[in-house]
Parts: C-alpha cells; structure tokens; sequence
C-alpha cells in the first residue's frame, strides 16, 4: 500500500475519533522509516552487487595483461621503494622487515582513522535525513576506527621485535629479553585518542598496552619477563592504581552515566580487578616473588600467605559490591573467590590434611561466614 493511501486512512480515523492526532503523526512517522528500510537495503545490495563484478573485472583484466608487463610493473615498483628499503635497512639493519612492516600498518592505520571519522562526523550530520543508513554509517566509522586501531597495535608491537632482536636485548637467566619499549609509546598514543575522541575502544588498546608492558602477554623470552613473571606485585600495584583512577572518573561524573568519563571509570575498574586478580592468582601458585633473580621454590607460609590475600580480596569485592549494589565488584569477587577455593584447599589444604577433612573444613567456613553474614544483616547492621 502507498504511504500516501495509509495518511489517508490515518487522517479518516482521528476525523472518526478512532485515533488522535499524535497517534496519527506516530504511525505515519514510522511507515516513512519502514519504507526507507527497504530503499537503504536495495542501495546495499546494489553497491554488494557492483563491488563484486568490479573485483571479478579487475582479475580477468590482470589476468589479460602480458606476464612481461606485469614483471615490467613489478620492477618499475621495486625500484620506486628501494630508497625506503636502504633506509630501513640502515635504520633497522637485518630486521628493516618488521621495521617497513611496521610504517605499513601505521600508514593503514592513518587511512583506516581518516575514513571512520569521515563516516561519523557524516552520519551524526545527516541522522535526521538518512535515518537508519546514517546508523549504518556510524558503524561502519566505528569498525573502520577499530581496523586502524588494530592496525596500529601490530605496527608498535613489530617496532618491539625490531628493539627485541637487536644488540640492545640485554640477557637475563640466559634468555634473551628486552624492555617493550614501543609499548609505552603505544599507551601514550591510545590514551590521547581515546580522550581525545571520547572512544572507550581506544581506551581498551591503551589499557592492554600497559598490561604488555608489564609482562601480562609477554612470552618468556621477550619483553618484560622480568617485571611480568618474577614480580607480580608490579602487577598488582598497577591492578590497584587502575582501580583508583577509575573510581576517581565515575566520582567526578556519577550524576551523568552515559557521559564518557563515567564509561571511562568503569573501564579502569574492570580492568584493574583483571590486573589485581590475576597477579594474586601467579601468587598463590607460584609465590610472592619481588627479586630479579631467577625464579625459586616458594615457601609454605609465603604461598598460604598468597591464598590468604587472595581469600581476603575476593571475599572484599563480594562485600564492597553488596554494600555499593555494585554487580562489577560484587561478580568479580564471587568468581575470583570460586578460582581461590580450588587453589587454595585443592592445591594446598587437601594435599595437607587430605581430601575428607578438606572438604569438611571448606563447608564449615562457607556455612559460618554466610551465618555471619546473615546475623549483621538481621541486625542491620549491613543493608
């Protein structure tokens, strides 16, 4: 049916009190948006359609050309980028192909930036003309701009290889190591754009740069084993000072929580509890170590004293996030404090006192605390 018949039909109804005016507006409003689905979806798939049977053209044209035109080609192009290549051989000696790797992707990075802010300054300047495409717009800025990122990501971590294979990597416990030094670059470059532009994804990068910076996906041989591995405390302290950063965003804007800053704050929270557990987890198997020197067998008392900080910290969110309401604290705590039960009394107490008397001592300890739990809130003291 023509939407014109249908706001004929609607402008019979509100005359014969069937619907009101608004109702009227309401329905006509959203059979122009129906209808303007279709037309955007047959604008997709002519554009699907035409970028197809260019890629099939383009090969059956390479495929017409003489190999010796393409070889021709081929040559003209090496010879246009051997300047490049000898500079990079001279910057980056025998790894210049992680370092040209690497300006590659930046460059694939500044071309995949340029178009996601193009295709979202656009879609939030033509919302009310284009409707639902200028929604698909804004997608396919925020996908592009999570290209580049990606991009961008790679291109640091090659400039790291060219750092790490190089007679700068000093040697540590006889493997080779080297200081990720490109990974703080990269923090700096992901936390600018992410405030500049308000983009929590940015934020996500920078925040994953800090943990490759200190040792969280770093191999054994590489980067900050050190830091990474034998001191989890750093870890620790950097999961806390995480947390801290992000209750000072959401404090500065709690009345606004669609506001950037808040999304910000969260962000920081999370991934800081990730940093916090996750060192405590190293420590509660494998020890508190704060030495550079290689790794040793821990002690008794020092992995109890591990399993106990974890025990405490996961029993903490769980109350923190009770006491707040707060769901991210509050699931944190619970499922961190399901990891501890099976390192601490699988690992330690049932190999210690045997699996019966475990088990026993473990029901005893969760029916108490929940009685506990139970009286303060009965009491009031706990709401």
């Amino acid at each position: 049916m023509r939407l014109g018949k249908i706001i004929g039909y609607l402008n019979r109804w509100v005359k014969a009190g069937l619907i009101t005016d608004s109702q009227a507006k309401n329905i006509s409003e959203y059979m122009k948006t129906y209808r303007r689905e279709y037309w955007m979806r047959l604008i997709k798939v002519f554009f699907v359609l035409g970028a197809f049977w260019l890629v099939i053209g383009f090969v059956t044209t390479v495929k017409m050309i003489d190999p010796k035109i393409l070889l021709m080609m081929w040559d003209l192009f090496c010879q246009i980028f051997s300047p490049m290549v000898k500079l990079a051989k001279w910057i980056a000696g025998k790894n210049y192909g992680y370092f040209l790797s690497g300006l590659g992707c930046l460059a694939g990075w500044g071309g995949f930036h340029w178009l996601g802010r193009r295709l979202q300054k656009r879609s939030s300047l033509e919302m009310i003309e284009l409707g639902t495409f200028a929604k698909s717009e804004l997608r396919l800025g925020t996908t592009a701009l999570t290209i580049g990122y990606i991009l961008a990501a790679v291109a640091f971590q090659l400039f790291n290889y060219v750092v790490s294979f190089s007679e700068l990597a000093r040697h540590y416990g006889g493997n080779k190591v080297s200081i990720p030094y490109f990974s703080f670059l990269a923090i700096s470059f992901f936390l600018y754009l992410a405030y500049r532009m308000s983009d929590q994804i940015a934020l996500l990068f920078g925040v994953g740069f800090i943990a490759h910076a200190i040792g969280f996906f770093t191999a054994y041989y590489f980067a900050a084993y050190v830091i990474g591995v034998q001191w989890p405390v750093i870890q620790l302290l950097v999961g806390v000072l995480l947390i801290f950063v992000g209750l000072w965003h959401v404090e500065k804007i709690r009345a606004k929580e669609d506001h950037y800053f808040y999304l910000f704050g969260r962000t920081y929270q999370w991934t800081g509890l990730l940093f916090v557990y996750f060192s405590i987890w190293i420590m509660s198997i494998w020890g508190i170590t704060i030495s550079d020197q290689s790794w040793h067998i821990p002690s008794g008392a020092e992995l109890w004293a591990a399993n106990l900080l974890f025990l405490g910290t996961s029993l903490g969110a769980m109350f923190y996030g009770a006491t707040k309401e707060d769901r991210l604290y509050f699931n944190f705590g619970l499922t961190f404090f399901i990891i501890d039960t099976y390192t601490l009394f699988f690992s330690h107490v049932w190999s210690t006192v045997g699996s019966a008397v475990g088990s026993l001592l473990f029901g005893v300890l969760l029916v108490g605390t929940g009685y506990f739990l139970r009286k303060l809130f009965l009491k009031q003291k706990i709401s």
